[in-house]
């Protein structure tokens, strides 16, 4: 058996409690961010009235709804 004194034991504690908080929030950023690119799929963003709608056509100009022009497939920026 391992010999700790009680502080050494309470920093043995607090490390293992914020590695486990630590990975968690590594593994929900990483599936969130996974659902936001797949939400994002499709998305295109008209150039001429800055309507962003979904097209799920494989056509390389989809035709926006709101104005009728067609819009390129270029990615839509999300900061």
């Amino acid at each position: 058996m391992f010999r700790l004194d009680l502080h050494e034991l309470l920093f043995v504690y607090a490390g293992l409690c914020l590695a486990i908080i630590f990975v968690a929030s590594v593994l929900h950023n990483i599936r969130r961010s996974r659902g936001e690119r797949l939400a994002h799929r499709g998305l295109v963003k008209c150039h001429l009235c800055a309507f962003e709608f979904r097209d799920s056509n494989s056509s390389e100009l989809a035709h926006c709804p709101c104005c009728g022009a067609p819009a390129n497939r270029d990615r839509v920026s999300r900061l």
